[in-house]
């Protein structure tokens, strides 16, 4: 009983190693940190931080759920295999994302309510691309140009009938 104990608790030195192997790379200021902000159940003995094996496994998937920045690749030693116990909350949750996503499948929009998610998607994706690309205005300035803009093409379509190029130019505001 006494060896088992031993194997599972860990300093934060080896909590890192074997963070790692789980394919969450964490060195041992980063383990600190956690464990002073109280993620990582660690105690201190004397001047040496200790912490057990299964307390580094809830630091490493509380870590992985988190949607930080981009999304990584995750990174396991050859053979190794991170298991989730599958809780009554987590099966509840799957639950329902199941029965939203079927319900979604099975719903359908109004051609109205089609045009209006297309016209948002598109305005969402106008804006992210020329801001990636330097473009200084705000959300709300760059939708009200983009809407000008369409309000002006469907003038030019329902006007004459002949289709004339519109090209909205954006200056740089600083």
């Amino acid at each position: 009983m006494v060896t088992k104990v031993l194997e599972e608790v860990l300093t934060l030195t080896e909590a890192g190693t074997v963070a790692d192997r789980l394919g969450h790379p964490l060195d041992r200021n980063n383990l600190v940190r956690y464990a002073k902000e109280g993620r990582l159940v660690a105690r201190k003995s004397g001047g040496t931080w200790l912490t057990t094996r299964a307390a580094v496994r809830d630091l490493v998937v509380s870590l992985e759920a988190e949607k930080r920045g981009r999304p990584r690749q995750l990174r396991l030693a050859p053979g190794r295999v991170v298991r989730y116990t599958r809780t009554p909350e987590l099966v509840s949750t799957l639950t329902d994302i199941q029965g939203l996503r079927t319900a979604l499948r099975e719903e359908k929009l109004s051609a109205e309510r089609e045009a209006q998610l297309w016209e948002e998607l598109s305005t969402a994706a106008t804006y992210h691309t020329t801001r990636l690309e330097g473009n200084a205005l705000t959300f709300d300035e760059a939708k009200a140009v983009i809407e000008e803009h369409r309000r002006r093409e469907s003038r030019d379509d329902s006007g004459s009938g002949n289709k004339r190029r519109v090209e909205v130019k954006i200056l740089k505001t600083r």
